[in-house]
């Protein structure tokens, strides 16, 4: 069938077996760029339907160049963004425009939840949950990302800061997967800059919420005597096994007699208990897939004590003398075995945590090698060191005699 057709510059017709395409022609960025606008199939042979067609023709022509005319207005007042006109284009995913303009944050954050899941540790991923569907989508879930600006970061902070009390860390919390979302909307093509990267925290936070909720305030030896005189059984040596190795809970909680070296006075960390399942350490992320503790005389005191437990059994080193299985979380253990004893202790409370500053501060005072100390609690280095106890080691610096000075010449 042969046809010829009136065409506005850029539309092409396109004649097939069984149908003919109208598709435009434009450049972009330099390329062309070629793109269908309908298919209409071919009539058949009387003339009411070759008329139709004609018609359906001439109309899908005309409203093609129209179409086109926008488009190169979008180009040339650098507003067009490929796959808002044509979604899914192979054309367009060259140009790293993947997305319509037309999505919010809340879908970004969406993407990063979905991402996050096999990236995170499972009680990690809890934590971003809540704060994306919590805390996040309830302020911008809606917005458009390419609406989100600056100013309107400024003004949030600000709000949590003087308003609501957060703390920097908190805010810091709440930044972090926002930022995420709208790297994902800068990758799309559809911000050209990330508003919360070009934001410095501190330029809109109060002086209240600048200062750290993170307080060093280990237990004396004194107040570790009395506080485990206040615990018995399973509890107690857990305790002692805590102040004096400096574990985290979730590696505490997670050790096995397997990993319990007794002729090498050690033992092996390498797994965690994180919400009930054994999980890789939280220091996996920054290379420490394990480290080998060094039990001094009173950890290892508990570990002989806590043989008449569980040792038969041979798997997890403490159970919940309740139910006679490991504990599954720091949340049940600090409500069932933590606080009973600090209320009859009559100490004044602390969280259970200050039994790893406890042993930071033992270790510093005793002026061991910060090096090994670092080691021993699974740091990369000593800067983390540095940053919590940056004062006891400058006061052990001052009180350090060096061992070739001990003694004078002739002693």
């Amino acid at each position: 069938m042969s046809l010829s057709f009136d065409l506005p510059s850029g539309v092409e017709f396109r004649e097939f077996k069984r149908s003919v395409t109208i598709r435009m022609v434009f450049y972009y960025r330099g390329v062309r760029c070629r793109e269908n606008f309908c298919r209409i199939p071919l009539p058949g042979t009387t003339a009411s339907s070759i008329r139709e067609f004609e018609v359906a023709v001439k109309r899908n022509i005309k409203a093609a160049g129209n179409l086109l005319s926008r488009i190169r207005y979008d180009i040339d007042t650098h507003e067009f963004h490929y796959s808002n006109y044509f979604p899914g284009s192979d054309r367009g995913r060259q140009f790293g425009q993947y997305e319509s303009p037309n999505k919010t944050i809340g879908f970004y954050l969406d993407k990063v939840l979905e991402r996050q899941k096999s990236q995170i540790r499972p009680k990690s991923y809890e934590i971003l949950k809540n704060i994306v569907n919590n805390q996040l989508k309830p302020e911008f879930g809606n917005i458009l990302a390419c609406d989100i600006t600056a100013g309107m970061l400024r003004d949030w902070i600000f709000l949590r800061s003087s308003k609501k009390g957060n703390k920097r860390k908190t805010i810091n919390n709440l930044i972090i997967p926002l930022k995420q979302a709208l790297d994902d909307a800068m990758l799309d093509g559809v911000i050209k800059d990330n508003p919360a990267r070009i934001i410095n925290l501190d330029q809109f936070l109060t002086r209240d919420s600048k200062k750290s909720d993170f307080k060093v305030d280990p237990f004396t030896e004194e107040e570790i005597a009395i506080l485990l005189d206040n615990m018995d059984g399973q509890v107690k040596n857990l305790y002692q096994f805590a102040f004096y190795t400096g574990l985290r809970t979730s590696e505490l909680i997670g050790l096995k007699w397997e990993k319990v070296d007794f002729d090498n006075r050690e033992v092996l960390i390498d797994q965690a208990m994180v919400y009930g399942h054994m999980d890789e350490l939280k220091t996996a992320s920054k290379g420490i897939n394990a480290r080998k503790v060094f039990l001094l005389d009173e950890a290892l005191k508990a570990l002989e004590a806590q043989k008449a437990y569980t040792y038969q059994e041979g798997n997890f080193v403490f159970h919940n003398p309740r139910t006679n299985i490991h504990w599954h979380n720091d949340t049940q253990l600090r409500k069932r075995a933590w606080l009973p004893a600090i209320g009859k202790s009559g100490l004044r409370y602390r969280n259970p945590y200050q039994t790893r500053h406890t042993y930071a501060h033992m270790m510093i005072r005793d002026n061991d090698n910060l090096w090994w100390i670092a080691n021993q609690m699974g740091h990369t280095g000593i800067e983390m060191l540095n940053r919590h106890y940056g004062g006891w080691i400058n006061e052990t610096t001052e009180k350090y005699v060096p061992r070739r000075l001990a003694s004078k010449p002739g002693d």
